[in-house]
């Protein structure tokens, strides 16, 4: 079963959410949170997660799958990030469905470029046929930022954050 939260968590799921964290492997180190320009990884400042739940920020988990947040509603950012650690790609696909379920918001998300991720979060659809598709928005160095929204224009193209900047080839 598939947990989501946005509130503060219980002696139990915060054990449940330390166990996933150790135990699934970040190769990519894209499971960041990010504090005043300081790149913060979740699995050394785990306390930092449960802060951040406990004043707005979301969370969809199981033991079977993985872990998925949003950060951005305990510090009022414009911009709600992403951050996903699964165990396989059906996985990412089915914490997805339930996070999407859940929150209504464009998620952007920040992924190394060599990141299979990407390659999920940017295809049509997930094994069900749910449309869980991101584009990509922007390079940023060796990352790429992704965007999943509702503020698409007829042909596909975002009409909201303009900031956005393609500099793939600044490398």
């Amino acid at each position: 079963m598939i947990n989501f939260k946005s509130s503060q968590l219980s002696e139990k799921e915060e054990k449940i959410i330390e166990t996933l964290i150790s135990d699934i492997s970040d190769i990519y180190r894209d499971f960041y949170v990010t504090k005043n320009n300081l790149r913060l990884y979740i699995r050394e400042n785990i306390h930092i997660l449960f802060d951040c739940l406990k004043y707005g920020d979301k969370i969809v988990y199981s033991n079977e799958d993985g872990l998925a947040i949003v950060t951005g509603y305990s510090d009022n950012s414009n911009r709600k990030y992403l951050k996903i650690l699964a165990k396989s790609e059906k996985s990412v696909e089915r914490l997805l469905k339930v996070l999407l379920w859940n929150v209504k918001c464009d998620l952007w998300i920040k992924l190394k470029q060599n990141n299979p991720l990407i390659n999920i979060l940017t295809s049509k659809d997930d094994y069900k046929g749910n449309n869980l598709k991101f584009i990509i928005k922007g390079y940023r160095g060796k990352e790429v930022l992704l965007l999943k929204s509702n503020k698409f224009n007829k042909d596909n193209s975002y009409k909201g954050d303009k900031d956005v900047i393609d500099n793939k080839n600044e490398n």
